[in-house]
């Protein structure tokens, strides 16, 4: 998989949809199926919208869930500056709910993150949509 995040729908009904996110930063990587109501996920993009106004702005998402009492894994996202010059980050947390040998699988990494690659996370989360459950792809 190449650097950066997929997310990548699975299937969808006229509430619900589940996709896949994957994340891997050249060295570590992580996905969880994730579950999510169709306008949780539109409302979700223009959160990001504009970051970063400066090198304090720091700003989250969260698709998913993250009990392991409920259906599908969860992901945290956060976007956070570092030092004075203001590089941006995604802080990404993975769980998979999904347990091997006794152990929930989880995956916590960071990467950078440029500015217009943000511009093109807030418009593709409405393509995933679209094109659900036709396994429809997009990548930051």
């Amino acid at each position: 998989m190449p650097v950066g995040f997929r997310f990548q729908a699975n299937w969808s009904d006229s509430d619900l949809i589940q996709f896949c996110i994957a994340a891997w930063n050249g060295m570590f990587g992580g996905a969880a199926d994730v579950n999510e109501a169709i306008g949780d996920l539109e409302e979700a993009a223009p959160k990001l919208r504009g970051f970063p106004r400066d090198p304090r702005d720091t700003r989250g998402l969260i698709f998913g869930n993250f009990h392991c009492n409920r259906a599908g894994g969860g992901v945290r996202l956060k976007f956070h500056c570092i030092g004075g010059a203001g590089q941006s980050y995604v802080e990404a947390t993975i769980d998979s709910n999904y347990e091997s040998a006794g152990t929930i699988q989880t995956a916590i990494l960071a990467m950078p993150v440029e500015a217009a690659t943000i511009d093109v996370f807030v418009r593709e989360p409405r393509s995933v949509i679209a094109f659900a459950p036709r396994q429809a792809e997009c990548r930051i």
